[in-house]
């Protein structure tokens, strides 16, 4: 086990504690601290008591303060958790993503050479739930095509949907549902073969170079074919207060987002009829974009 891991494992243990144990044990660091603080300064001490002072402070200081961060973290309230994983999911991707998918606001000039690829965008939330967002984007057809960011604390899921008019050829009409996962660039040869991979396949080769694990579902729907493709990317330590991490995997997921919707549209345009994502599923609270 590497230090790292140790380290998380301890502050775990420290979280992980009744209140009654945790205060006991801050009592009585407190209580080892002032011992060595009076040992140091009363005057007219032996050196062996004045060293004995430094050295149960030299033990029980730094434990004290690790066990004070720890139980303070452990005191969190969670809605502090919530509003963080509510602000990356509504605030952040949101504003990532309407940076590559729509034209710059008050008719400005992009920085990037990427044809905006929709006109308008909102958000829906529910003000209850604060783990997940939908974002419904709508082109210059005024067709829908929804987007799902959903995350925690620990690993972030980016859904999206393409009705087809018609099934690739390749794909099930006949099977209620078709599944698929790819978790890493070493099962390419795999998935290069799937028909709805062949419809943005630079975009979903990258993601799995980038980590993230790509689910691909394939359903008959009203004569044609609703193709829903997952990016999921899972991480072992929290990155939501992170600012870099935040900043990093939010504009990593809206390019991944914006070449599998570029590349699907510039392979089956004319078979694409719209995006929209589950309706049952959409919550209720529409901000514009």
């Amino acid at each position: 086990m590497d230090e790292s891991s140790s380290d998380s494992n301890f502050r775990d243990s420290l979280m992980a504690l009744p209140l009654w144990a945790a205060l006991t044990a801050v009592g009585l660091l407190g209580v080892g601290v002032g011992a060595g603080f009076v040992l140091l300064l009363v005057p007219d001490l032996n050196d062996a008591l004045r060293g004995a002072g430094g050295q149960l402070l030299l033990i029980t200081l730094p434990v004290l303060a690790l066990l004070v961060v720890g139980l303070g973290a452990s005191l969190a309230p969670t809605r502090r958790i919530d509003k963080m994983v509510a602000k990356y999911v509504r605030k952040t991707m949101g504003d990532k993503l309407e940076a590559y998918l729509l034209p710059p606001r008050h008719g400005g000039v992009r920085s990037y050479p990427f044809p905006p690829l929709f006109a308008r965008m909102e958000r829906h939330f529910s003000k209850e739930i604060s783990s997940y967002c939908y974002y419904h984007f709508y082109d210059d057809d005024d067709r829908r095509f929804d987007i799902l960011v959903k995350s925690n604390v620990f690993n972030t899921e980016i859904a999206l949907a393409l009705h087809l008019t018609s099934a690739p050829p390749g794909c099930s009409t006949t099977a209620t549902l078709d599944s698929y996962s790819f978790d890493s660039p070493d099962a390419w040869s795999h998935a290069a073969s799937n028909p709805l991979v062949k419809l943005a396949p630079m975009a979903i080769h990258g993601s799995l170079a980038e980590g993230y694990t790509i689910s691909v579902e394939s359903q008959p729907e009203g004569g044609g074919l609703r193709a829903s493709y997952r990016l999921r990317l899972k991480l072992k330590e929290n990155f939501l207060t992170s600012p870099y991490l935040r900043r990093y995997f939010s504009e990593d997921a809206a390019i991944a987002v914006y070449f599998l919707y570029s590349e699907a549209f510039g392979n089956a345009r004319e078979n694409i009829r719209h995006g929209v994502l589950d309706e049952r599923e959409a919550p209720a609270v529409a901000v514009a974009g």
